[in-house]
């Protein structure tokens, strides 16, 4: 199953933060099942962005290489 992001398809095993391997299906369990509503919630339950912190935001990514998903959308997307 995949979930569609800024217009863009995502497996729900797609790695999100790489230095934690935290997956996409992790973060969105974290704000649908547990009540993860703010990147700080989801560091805490899930470790996704308690390294290096480029995962948070596009503003937070440092990397050379930027990434294509991040959590501030996925939190975006699925809090309510």
């Amino acid at each position: 199953m995949s979930k569609k992001i800024n217009n863009k398809k995502f497996s729900k095993s797609y790695v999100v933060c790489t230095c934690r391997h935290v997956t996409l299906g992790e973060i969105v369990h974290a704000i649908k099942e547990l009540g993860a509503r703010n990147l700080a919630d989801i560091e805490r339950l899930t470790e996704a962005g308690s390294s290096c912190g480029c995962c948070k935001s596009p503003d937070d990514d440092f990397s050379e290489n930027k990434m294509k998903l991040y959590s501030s959308q996925i939190l975006e997307k699925f809090a309510k």
